[in-house]
This record gives structure tokens, C-alpha cells and sequence, in this order.
């Protein structure tokens, strides 16, 4: 009997220290980052980074980085970017932030086709060291097949990152030979734009 009771003991005392280590990043499901993106990527007030639910989405993110403040401490070095995204989201916590990028690693765009998004395999190209200007002549005959004679070019997004309560997002774009951060605020089930800053243009 008292073998069994120790056996539950550290079953118990098992299950109990793998829910610690479980990251809060845990909580923030694929089905909730696809919803995310779906969403902003249907807007179509002014805000909308999609003209066309025609236009080419990237499954591989190829964004300027944004420009890092200088770090308070070092003013010889600019904070890094979970630090920056923390700050940025008024998180205060980069381990939050960094588990999220490891936990993106096993994300993909490519379930945004499921949605009826259409995904370029930017991923695939690049893997096969196809150069750049190939695929974007990849990316113009797609466009004059579909005779959207207007387009030449495709959508890069990264991986969203959010803060703790999962209302605020932020995202790093490029738009053609541009782009910008921006952060999404969730307001009544809805994303929308609260800030967009760090603007370049390549």
C-alpha cells in the first residue's frame, strides 16, 4: 500500500512540475496565430495590407529589421529585439518574448492557403538557392496569369508576437519595396491597428 501511495506521490509531483515549466507561449495555439492573421490580412478599411485576396503571401519572412533604440544601460550597443518587442508591447518580460520566437519556429504560413490565402513557397526557393530576382519573376508571372496587371510583388509578415493577455500584437511587414511595424490591438473579438511606426523603404 505504501509503495502505491508513493508511486501516486510522484506521479502527482511529476505532473506538478512539468505545468511550471510549461511556458505561458503554450497558450498562444497555431489556430490563434492563423486566426490573427487571417484576420488583418482580410481587413479592408485603410489599414488593409491586402488589396486582393488574389496577392501572394510569403511563407518565409524577408522584412528589413526595425531600428533598435540605444540601449539605456550600454550607449555603445542598441537593446536587442525580444527587448524591444517587450518594451514594445509593455510586456516586461524577454523570456516571454523569446519563447515565443522558439515557439514560432514551429509555425508555418503555409496553413494560411486552408483559408484561401495564396502562399508563395518563398521557403522552398530560397532552401534551393534560387536567387531572388528569379523568384520574383516567379511572383510577376503569377500576377499576369491572373491579369493583375498592377502587381509585381508579394507580402512578407513575421511571426506574430503577442503580450500576456493576448490582445496585443506585434508584426514586422513588407510591402513591395517597403514597409513598417505595426501594433494590433484586439478590441470586441476584432484586430485592429494601434500604432504603426519604423516605416522604411528599401
Amino acid at each position: 500500500m505504501k509503495k502505491i501511495h508513493f508511486l501516486l506521490f510522484i506521479l502527482i509531483f511529476n505532473q506538478i512540475i512539468s505545468c511550471k515549466k510549461k511556458n505561458n507561449t503554450d497558450l498562444i495555439s497555431n489556430k490563434f496565430k492563423i486566426d490573427f492573421l487571417v484576420q488583418i490580412l482580410s481587413d479592408t478599411t485603410e489599414s488593409k495590407l491586402l488589396n486582393d485576396k488574389r496577392e501572394l503571401v510569403s511563407n518565409f519572412t524577408i522584412v528589413v529589421p526595425p531600428s533598435l533604440p540605444i540601449d539605456p544601460i550600454n550607449k555603445n550597443k542598441s537593446i536587442n529585439l525580444s527587448q524591444y518587442i517587450s518594451d514594445t508591447l509593455n510586456i516586461n518580460d524577454i523570456e516571454f518574448v523569446k519563447q515565443q520566437f522558439i515557439d514560432n519556429k514551429r509555425f508555418s504560413f503555409n496553413q494560411l492557403s486552408n483559408k484561401g490565402f495564396n502562399v508563395i513557397d518563398i521557403e522552398k526557393y530560397y532552401s534551393n538557392n534560387i536567387k531572388w530576382d528569379s523568384i520574383n519573376k516567379i511572383a510577376s508571372n503569377y500576377y499576369k496569369k491572373e491579369n493583375m496587371k498592377k502587381y509585381f510583388s508579394y507580402l512578407s509578415i513575421t511571426k506574430p508576437i503577442f503580450n500576456r493577455e493576448l490582445n496585443l500584437a506585434y508584426v514586422r511587414i513588407r510591402l513591395g519595396s517597403g514597409g513598417m511595424s505595426r501594433i494590433y490591438k484586439k478590441v470586441n473579438g476584432t484586430w485592429d491597428v494601434k500604432y504603426e511606426f519604423d516605416e522604411y523603404v528599401e
